[in-house]
């Protein structure tokens, strides 16, 4: 694994604690060839499904994207990217 490829986990595994810890299922997929991902899925609604990638940009800082290339939050605020991804999957609030 190569270090770009564990730092993506790590901040996909701290992304997916903070989603569990609000009832989402998680669940990391790291095949090799392919980009590390987190497949998240609203359980009220299994079928609003969304994958997220952790990369990096030229400057070496890490961000959270969603699948379809939109960028949710910096890979040090995993709370926001948590209610971001948690906006996109239409999770009502009680």
């Amino acid at each position: 694994m190569t270090a770009d490829r564990g730092e993506a986990v790590g901040h996909l595994r701290r992304l997916a604690a903070q989603l569990e810890a609000q009832a989402f299922r998680t669940r990391l997929q790291a095949r090799e060839g392919l980009f590390p991902r987190l497949q998240v899925t609203n359980p009220m609604v299994p079928a609003r499904t969304e994958d997220v990638l952790a990369a990096h940009e030229e400057d070496g800082e890490w961000w959270f994207w969603l699948s379809w290339a939109g960028r949710i939050g910096h890979a040090e605020d995993v709370a926001t990217a948590a209610e971001r991804v948690a906006t996109v999957l239409q999770v009502i609030r009680r």
